[in-house]
């Protein structure tokens, strides 16, 4: 895995690190089920997240990303066969 280069914005960087993934932030928030202009409001700085917003949306982004490896691994399984 790459070393993720953090800034002042934690929100920024789950959203760069979904956005590396391949995933929007609309994908993040729906499955976090946080409302896609709260966090808009946050990445602009316009409002603070509170901390379990933050470590909600990281948890959301890791799980979407060892799910979609599962996927891959599962079908270089399959083509190797």
């Amino acid at each position: 895995m790459q070393d993720m280069k953090t800034t002042n914005n934690p929100i920024r960087d789950v959203m760069s690190k979904a956005s590396a993934a391949g995933y929007s932030m609309a994908d993040v928030c729906r499955v976090a089920e946080i409302d896609q202009s709260q966090a808009s409001r946050w990445l602009s700085g316009r409002t603070k997240p509170l901390y379990a917003s933050v470590v909600r949306l990281n948890q959301v982004v890791d799980a979407m990303v060892a799910a979609r490896l599962q996927v891959l691994n599962k079908a270089l399984d399959e083509a190797l066969k």
